[in-house]
């Protein structure tokens, strides 16, 4: 049996390791970037990027992925975007194709976006606010003309992460969640990915 000074010793000890675990829990939570400062650096970052090199980058989606990947997919959670867009086709595919998935995926939304890249120089955008929605945070941005953005992020263990964007009502996971339902009627996910990757491969990604 344990001694009485002993008991109480051991407490202490536990309620100090308690005490501990708790003040580094909320200094790392504390350490979290808001999702209000990540909408305004990544967004800072790109815009200048594009005022830089948009004229580089236009019509050439291999370099555009270049400079942007590692400013954006960071802040990016692609497994529950993945998720979200394939459903059951997901959720019963193994790591690998998963995995292909997701780098198919990255790549072929630069390819359809590089295109119009010359669009998006000198552009002008302002925060409006974050609020908090469901499990999540939504940013609003105005960007010039007037269009509202709306940045959905979601917390993950280490940060918060970006899970849909909503421009002007339209959601971009439902936009290719309905996409994807569509080809995957008449194939199976391996062979989707497989036409992803044919398609990247044709501009050299």
């Amino acid at each position: 049996m344990i001694s009485k000074p002993l008991r109480t010793r051991v407490g202490l000890l536990v309620v100090l390791a308690l005490f501990t675990l708790a003040f580094v829990w909320s200094a790392a939570a504390e350490a979290k970037q808001h999702p209000r400062e990540i909408v305004d650096e990544v967004s800072s970052k790109v815009v200048a990027l594009l005022d830089e090199y948009g004229d580089e980058l236009k019509d050439d989606p291999v370099r555009t992925y270049e400079k942007f990947a590692p400013i954006i997919e960071p802040h990016v959670d692609f497994e529950r975007i993945g998720a979200r867009m394939l459903g059951p086709h997901w959720r019963n595919a193994d790591a690998e194709t998963r995995e292909r998935f997701i780098n198919e995926f990255k790549r072929s939304l630069v390819r359809t976006y590089a295109s119009s890249m010359e669009e998006y120089k000198d552009l002008d955008f302002r925060i409006l606010g974050s609020r908090q929605r469901d499990a999540g945070i939504q940013v609003g941005v105005e960007v010039e003309g007037g269009s509202r953005v709306l940045f959905r992020f979601i917390d993950s263990s280490d940060a918060w992460k970006l899970e849909d964007v909503t421009f002007e009502g339209v959601s971009v996971v439902q936009n290719y969640r309905e996409d994807f339902r569509s080809r995957l009627r008449d194939k199976d996910l391996p062979e989707v990915v497989e036409d992803m990757r044919a398609r990247n491969q044709e501009i050299g990604f």
